[in-house]
């Protein structure tokens, strides 16, 4: 995976960003990485997306890639930690992205969201997730069961 030459940026979700992020989430290669491959219908997505919106506890938002969309990243939030899941459209894969946008995560999860901590976890085959992860300063969990576990902590303030 090379670094990305694109601008890229997060914009929350919006209820027009439904079909988009539908057609992401039922791509072959997301379903094969997912802990859920099974194709979802787009009426089942747009009542999950949805509710998703209306959540206090749940925050999307569209990877931008010099101002296109590329992805969704997703942050589900318990108490000071979230559980991150990001996807990023078939032709965007390999360029960088996945791990600019999660670097970008952490302008709202450390601020506005006021989180300490982010984890998430991966099928152990999910090389190209692993690997985004790491580069954006993920660190593997030790965690012995049948998935990679990966875990970020808020950076310690330098006053």
């Amino acid at each position: 995976m090379k670094a990305t030459t694109a601008v890229v940026t997060l914009k929350p979700a919006a209820t027009t960003d439904c079909r988009e992020v539908w057609l992401w989430r039922n791509d072959d290669e997301t379903r094969r990485a997912s802990f859920d491959s099974s194709e979802i219908s787009l009426e089942t997505h747009e009542r999950w997306f949805l509710n998703s919106l209306q959540m206090g506890d749940r925050h999307m938002y569209i990877v931008l890639a010099d101002g296109q969309p590329a992805g969704v990243v997703r942050l589900d939030v318990r108490k000071r930690q979230a559980t991150v899941s990001i996807h990023l459209a078939r032709e965007r894969r390999g360029q960088g992205l996945g791990p600019a946008a999660l670097l970008a995560l952490d302008t709202p999860a450390w601020g506005e969201l006021g989180l300490d901590f982010l984890f998430s976890a991966f099928k152990p085959e999910n090389y190209s997730s692993i690997s985004a992860f790491k580069k954006a300063g993920f660190s593997e969990a030790p965690y012995t069961g049948p998935a990679v576990t990966l875990t970020k902590l808020r950076p310690e303030s330098k006053s």
